[in-house]
């Protein structure tokens, strides 16, 4: 299903912020997350307990879900942070953080870890 992106600073889970306060695991646990509606979350996902994987024409990254009803229907909010990064991209060298078209779909695949991001970038 296509949606908006928006990435957000929310301060309970700013990685800038739980960086130095929490372990890489739990770092995943608190930053790695993607706050979408209940009535949207439903429109993709027929059970509990799956990520979620979002594509943008930069790359995809897996995300933990997190139904939040203050969220505006067919719109998706991620945290700015090392998983957002993998899914944003540029025009005319600004970085695009708001209102990106991303393909959202229920998964099994994991959240990557922080250890295996950092990896892949310097594989690129």
């Amino acid at each position: 299903m296509k949606l908006l992106l928006s990435t957000i600073r929310e301060i309970k889970y700013d990685q800038k912020t739980l960086i130095n306060e929490l372990s890489e695991k739990e770092l995943k646990e608190n930053v790695a997350l993607c706050l979408i509606h209940p009535e949207t979350f439903k429109k993709i996902v027929s059970k509990s307990g799956v990520n979620l994987k979002l594509t943008t024409n930069y790359g995809s990254v897996v995300l933990k879900p997190v139904q939040d009803e203050s969220i505006p229907l067919e719109m998706i909010y991620i945290n700015k942070s090392i998983w957002a990064n993998q899914i944003i991209g540029d025009f005319k060298n600004k970085m695009l953080f708001k209102n990106l078209e991303v393909e959202v779909e229920p998964t099994e695949e994991t959240v990557p870890e922080i250890s295996n991001i950092l990896e892949k970038l310097k594989n690129l």
